[in-house]
């Protein structure tokens, strides 16, 4: 079973890469995505897809923590703009 899904990825990767030369790019994306799957059934036959969701959790929690840090630094300087502004209102205020 484990060699014939090599074969199958083997021959998408080939077809994948000649629909590409041939600039046939949803053939080449439909192929690509065949692949992707075949990998995933591969290693679901070699018992190491418990390892690979472990990674995929890791991966989608530092993306997670980068935007959330990425949103937290940006709210934190649109409020320091905010405050700035307005005593700079006050200030003119009492120079008139």
């Amino acid at each position: 079973m484990e060699v014939a899904l090599i074969i199958c990825c083997f021959v998408s990767n080939a077809l994948a890469l000649e629909c590409l030369y041939s600039d046939r790019r949803k053939t080449t994306g439909a192929l690509i995505i065949v692949n992707l799957c075949l990998n995933v059934a591969i290693a679901y036959q070699f018992k190491q897809i418990q390892k690979i969701c472990y990674i995929l959790m890791i991966v989608a929690a530092v993306i997670i923590l980068f935007f959330g840090v990425k949103y937290y630094l940006r709210f934190k300087s649109q409020k320091e703009v905010i405050v700035e502004t307005k005593e700079i209102e006050t200030d003119e205020d009492n120079e008139i």
